[in-house]
């Protein structure tokens, strides 16, 4: 008798399986809901930042008279003795790369472990602009010149080349994650195009502003493109 209670008993606290599956789906549901949630943020800082990579530089550039979009780089519109100088700093170049900074932390949270090189690499491109905010360029970017303008030139170097460097490891990453699998190509060959662009900006040219936005939208694009991705997947 004592048996046959205690078998009820612990019948009766265990979950009935209606209910068992009711629980499961409710976690299920929740876990989705969060990711879908955490994609939706990974998108919207991706166009918060391809928009302060495109307005500020536009708004800036009409108040410079003779400033081209081909011909000059994003750096001289804060150039040292710009009239705009130290707003293109802290309200374009600064901006930028915390927005940078932030999409890489969102976006970790999407991607499992294997990921950190990829975006450590891909964070550096948020040190560059924030160092261009620190240490503006000479008027006309020149290669060298002051310690200051080569501190700029340095610290966008490693932005970009981690940019680069970070799409392709990224690219590799997501070979193995069915939610971005159909990306990793497409990251892999843009971040070799991002290399491809410093080498050609690393020589004097009269396109180097040209071909300093190809390199821009191509890492901002990609940004928007795998926020969105990430959002219709979830």
């Amino acid at each position: 008798m004592e048996d046959d209670a205690s078998a009820r008993a612990t019948s009766s606290a265990q979950p009935s399986r209606p209910e068992a599956d009711l629980r499961s789906a409710f976690r299920h549901g929740r876990h989705a809901f969060m990711a879908w949630n955490m994609s939706l943020w990974v998108l919207v800082v991706a166009v918060l930042a391809g928009l302060l990579a495109v307005v500020p530089p536009w708004l800036f550039a009409r108040r410079r008279p003779g400033y081209s979009h081909l011909r000059n780089t994003l750096s001289e519109l804060g150039e040292t003795g710009a009239p705009d100088a130290a707003r293109v700093a802290w309200l374009a170049f600064a901006p930028l790369g915390l927005a940078v900074w932030g999409f890489v932390a969102l976006l970790g949270g999407r991607l499992p472990e294997d990921a950190r090189t990829g975006l450590v690499l891909l964070s550096l491109l948020g040190v560059s602009y924030v160092g261009a905010a620190v240490f503006p360029c000479d008027a006309g970017a020149p290669f060298w010149g002051t310690w200051r303008n080569q501190m700029h030139n340095l610290v966008a170097a490693i932005g970009y080349f981690g940019a680069g460097a970070g799409l392709i490891e990224l690219g590799r990453t997501f070979e193995d994650m069915a939610a971005v699998s159909g990306l990793a190509v497409l990251t892999s060959a843009l971040g070799k195009g991002v290399l491809a662009g410093i080498f050609v900006l690393s020589f004097e040219s009269p396109m180097r502003g040209l071909i300093q936005r190809l390199i821009e939208t191509t890492v901002f694009g990609w940004m928007v493109l795998v926020g969105a991705w990430l959002v219709l997947g979830a």
